[in-house]
């Protein structure tokens, strides 16, 4: 049975590959014969005959006239519809979710966000009741975007056709069921389901990190590569996403990549974690302002800072800022060289608030790894900065509706 389903992924991968191939040579070359096709992606007459049909049926491909006759059957040449067919994408933070409609040539034709209102920490402080509205307040809000989001499609004549959706939290695919998100006030949130009662839509709910890295993989610095980790910095915390063999290794309890909780030192032995790790307590928002006061740091009016505030600041020159960002850098390296030394990945993938100071912070990162592991693997800033986290769970939702990748890189 292992070896069936062994065999079957295999398969299945082998042809979201070529689709892809396929779709990328009509969307650089425009409209095409099989035969054209065939000689420009190297797949045989029927692998491209069996694939263009499938995308046919589908609508992502559509018939473009014939091909001049030149004294025999005249070709039927094939034209890319991507641009005629979007998929929605959302993305949660702490303090507000973002919205995206994207057609398939992963053009973003629609944006929209929506204000949580200001955060509360710690979450803890809060009673039953007061933590049940702060958690349905903020889900109410998501949904009322998810809606809007599928009704704007609507109106603009083109309808959605999958959903995305990236948490900051563990997901149980395929359900999209969440366990907890302390920053949000979620707690066994059932919000695949919630989401899937409100259409007929297929609806895919996973974590950001990965929706990062599986963007990465088919649009962005990933692509053409089977191994990868991308490492995510959000407001508060940090998360991985792995790929290996090409496809998201989610762990037996959709816990992989779950970085925050790596213990760093001996002494990290001698407590427990329950809503954040040992890694993510040291570089977390409550952790860093609490450090950067120490150092005499000057706090904003929100009350907190994070890691790319941190190195917002010692760009802008403050000695301590700068120290702290080289403590910060020192964690970040420690954890990529944990991950890299079990996965050996062909590339590490940075995104979230560390990805605008990427010409300092990624070589900063390579430096630190040189003569400590292995194989340094190549390090990069993710390819669509504040966007790879929603056009990754676009991809993902592309993907749910057809079994491939269809949102090309641009």
């Amino acid at each position: 049975m292992s070896n069936h389903k062994k065999s079957t992924a295999t398969t299945s991968t082998l042809a979201r590959v070529n689709q892809t191939a396929i779709l990328e040579e009509l969307r650089k070359s425009g409209a095409l014969s099989r035969q054209q096709l065939g000689a420009a992606t190297g797949l045989s007459p029927a692998t491209i005959n069996r694939l263009t049909a499938t995308l046919i049926e589908q609508g992502i491909v559509v018939p473009a006239g014939q091909e001049p006759s030149t004294g025999g059957r005249p070709s039927v040449l094939l034209r890319y519809a991507g641009g005629t067919r979007l998929v929605a994408a959302l993305q949660l933070h702490p303090n507000k979710a973002s919205g995206i409609l994207v057609d398939f040539d992963g053009t973003v034709v629609f944006r929209r966000e929506v204000d949580f209102g200001p955060r509360l920490f710690p979450l803890g402080s809060l009673d039953a009741a007061e933590g049940d509205h702060y958690q349905q307040g903020r889900l109410d809000k998501m949904i009322e975007l998810f809606d809007s989001l599928i009704l704007t499609a609507e109106t603009m004549g083109t309808p959605c056709l999958a959903v995305g959706v990236a948490v900051p939290g563990v997901v149980h695919y395929p359900e999209g069921s969440l366990e907890r998100i302390p920053e949000l006030g979620w707690t066994e949130v059932p919000l695949g389901r919630l989401l899937r009662e409100r259409t007929a839509l297929p609806v895919v709910v996973d974590n950001d990190a990965n929706a990062l890295a599986f963007g990465e993989l088919h649009r962005g610095a990933g692509r053409g590569l089977t191994s990868l980790v991308a490492l995510l910095f959000l407001e508060s915390g940090l998360g991985a996403g792995i790929i290996t063999n090409g496809e998201l290794h989610r762990g037996a309890r959709a816990g992989a990549g779950e970085i925050g909780y790596l213990l760093m030192e001996r002494s990290s032995l001698e407590r427990s974690y329950s809503e954040y790790g040992d890694l993510e307590d040291r570089l977390g928002p409550i952790a860093l302002t609490k450090r950067a006061r120490e150092r005499g740091i000057a706090i904003p009016e929100r009350g907190v800072l994070n890691a790319g505030d941190i190195f917002e600041l010692a760009g802008r020159g403050d000695a301590a800022a700068r120290e702290l960002s080289e403590e910060i850098l020192d964690m970040v390296a420690i954890a990529i060289a944990a991950m890299v030394i079990i996965l050996d990945p062909e590339l590490v993938v940075v995104g979230g608030s560390m990805v605008g100071r990427a010409n300092s912070v990624i070589p900063a990162i390579q430096q630190r790894l040189t003569g400590r592991i292995m194989h340094v693997p190549r390090v990069e800033a993710a390819t669509h900065r504040d966007d790879a986290v929603l056009l990754g769970a676009a991809e993902l939702a592309a993907a749910e509706v057809n079994g491939f990748a269809y949102i090309a890189g641009r």
